[in-house]
């Protein structure tokens, strides 16, 4: 191995000699301290190795045995470094290009900000600014979580505001406050859907319905007062007039409960003979290298497959603790989707029609309503199994106009 690594740095020089006196040639070179490596003699002349410094005095003994040296090749470090030398320009521009990217990785180069609905994008990014988070600064120089509690400080409309980096660009996610549900605000109370009423409880306001009656989607139930006195509204103090997010309570409103048997219904049809597509289980792995907005892909640039899902997945590339290059890797994993023939019987295309309509009608159930009954309809069809869910449920049916 030392060995190697030696003749790497001192370099050989491959030639072959051709003449009548070899034997003389190599005699008169070992004389003056040539000395020969990996020696190969054949009828079309000798093959050896020499160190370059060697190489050009072997002239005095070839012109003394009219012998004829050519060169066949060039190993080690010399002629590498000279090669580079021949493009110190090209190599040069290359360490400028890794040296720009290793200090624009350790910079600030985008901000974003996502999750603000009422607070202004321009205001986030001129108080981030003000605190020192801004494009064109070095990573190290910004506190992120110290600018992240001062933002919530300054925007009393963010519950949470939180300040993340991807490599070089910086997110600004913001969680705004719910405003409360204010009865004040809302007025009457109306029916959310069509339903029996089976139980009415007045607290404040007028009942314009009574049990036993069917009400229609948006109609009033109990009718907010007019001019009764409201308890519960309080003038703002001077505290509660600096906070935005509260809300007095300044109109009287309906209040109470109104219950009662609400209907659903959903269909679904599963057929005996249906072509599905599913993942065969074969996968194909490709990457490849993203600049900005630009992706090289490295390995199987296309899908394989002619049908496919993809899944796409980007990894930060870091050098040294916070060092990141502003290049991603990129791997897709290409599954593959075949066409699957399947055959039912009829009662699996009924449990499964059945199954299909449960969800279905299940997913527009109130949360929290008491399912009281339900039926199951098998309908008549010519495709396949046809069948009818009926779900009859127990629910709250009065709401404000703006939350129902």
């Amino acid at each position: 191995m030392i060995a190697k690594l030696r003749a790497f740095l001192q370099g050989r020089v491959f030639f072959v000699a051709r003449g009548k006196e070899l034997a003389r040639f190599m005699n008169e070179s070992i004389r003056q301290g040539i000395v020969f490596y990996r020696t190969q003699r054949s009828e079309r002349g000798l093959r050896a190795q020499i160190r370059i410094q060697d190489f050009a005095r072997l002239k005095g003994p070839a012109r003394l045995t009219h012998t004829r040296v050519h060169i066949i090749a060039k190993y080690g470090w010399p002629f590498i470094a000279a090669r580079w030398w021949r493009r110190k320009f090209l190599l040069g521009g290359i360490l400028l290009i890794g040296i720009t990217l290793a200090i624009l990785s350790q910079m600030i180069l985008s901000i974003s900000v996502s999750g603000n609905t009422t607070i202004s994008s321009v205001e986030i990014f001129d108080s981030a600014e003000k605190h020192g988070l801004r494009t064109w600064t070095w990573q190290d120089s910004v506190d992120l979580s110290k600018v992240s509690k001062t933002l919530v400080e300054e925007f009393p409309d963010a519950a949470w505001i939180g300040i993340r980096r991807y490599g070089t660009r910086v997110e600004i996610k913001v969680v705004q406050k719910i405003r409360p549900q204010v009865p004040g605000e809302a007025g009457n109370l109306v029916a959310s859907k069509a339903g029996l009423v089976q139980q009415v409880m007045v607290i404040q306001g007028t009942p314009l319905i009574h049990e036993g009656e069917i009400v229609k989607p948006g109609q009033v139930l109990i009718q907010a007062p007019a001019t009764v006195e409201n308890l519960s509204a309080t003038p703002r103090t001077d505290r509660q007039l600096q906070q935005k997010d509260f809300i007095p309570e300044t109109v009287p409103a309906a209040k109470g409960f109104v219950r009662g048997r609400v209907w659903y219904s959903a269909e679904a049809t599963v057929p005996y003979q249906e072509e599905l597509i599913e993942e065969s289980g074969k996968v194909a792995k490709g990457w490849g290298i993203k600049f900005g907005t630009r992706v090289i892909m490295v390995t199987i640039p296309e899908s394989p497959y002619p049908l496919v899902n993809e899944e796409v997945q980007y990894h930060g590339v870091d050098l040294w603790r916070n060092w990141r290059l502003p290049v991603e890797i990129v791997s897709i994993h290409y599954k593959e989707l075949a066409k699957l023939q399947v055959e039912r019987t009829e009662v699996e295309a009924r449990q499964a029609a059945e199954e299909r309509a449960r969800t279905e009608v299940h997913k527009a159930i109130t949360p929290g309503a008491h399912v009281l009954e339900e039926k199951v309809r098998v309908l008549e069809s010519n495709d396949g199994e046809r069948v009818r869910i009926e779900v009859e449920a127990y629910e709250d049916l009065a709401v404000y106009p703006h939350s129902g």
